[in-house]
């Protein structure tokens, strides 16, 4: 009987010891997983931008729990990312750069949205544009160790072309921070 109870535990351990294994493909399943779910809440928060400033201080909110959203998301992909095995294979990369850059037109209207309607936010009163501030700080920082790290990861033969797409967004956050300022 303790035997089989040792047999039992044994084989338990061992089948939860390698489900805790991760591979290359499972954390790449994780990574552009995670890479949906960012691009999903840029469609959401552009939409909720464009609705603004007929949304008022309910839209400013909504607005906020977005980029909440979008700050923990990309924490994650950026966690994500960090366990591939290096070298991540080329082919990897494109996944990322092509998935993201898929939605880097959301990603820019939302910011340059948010530039055009500076005003409105700042007619809310001082604590939503502290708000508003706050969370491009935030989604700033997030998005940037993301371009670090998979810049650190492209290939040579990709990095200008994926090194522009990350400075347009930056540009434009760039814009939004100043046009609070």
């Amino acid at each position: 009987m303790r035997f089989s109870l040792f047999i039992a535990a044994t084989s338990f351990i061992a089948a939860a010891s390698a489900a805790a294994v991760s591979t290359p493909a499972a954390t790449m399943r994780l990574v552009m997983n995670d890479l949906v779910k960012i691009g999903n809440q840029f469609t959401k928060i552009t939409s909720d931008v464009n609705n603004f400033p007929q949304t008022g201080a309910q839209g400013a909110s909504d607005i906020h729990a977005d980029e909440v959203a979008i700050h923990a998301l990309f924490l994650d992909v950026n966690k994500n990312l960090g366990l591939l095995p290096q070298p991540v294979s080329q082919e990897n990369i494109k996944k990322v750069v092509s998935t993201y850059n898929s939605f880097t037109p959301n990603i820019l209207a939302y910011l340059n949205g948010i530039t055009s309607k500076a005003a409105d936010f700042k007619a809310l009163g001082t604590a939503e544009t502290t708000t508003m501030t706050n969370d491009l700080a935030l989604s700033g920082d997030a998005c940037k160790a993301f371009a670090t790290t998979v810049l650190s990861i492209t290939p040579p033969v990709m990095s200008d072309a994926v090194n522009t797409m990350f400075t347009s967004v930056d540009a434009a956050r760039e814009s939004a921070v100043a046009a609070f300022a």
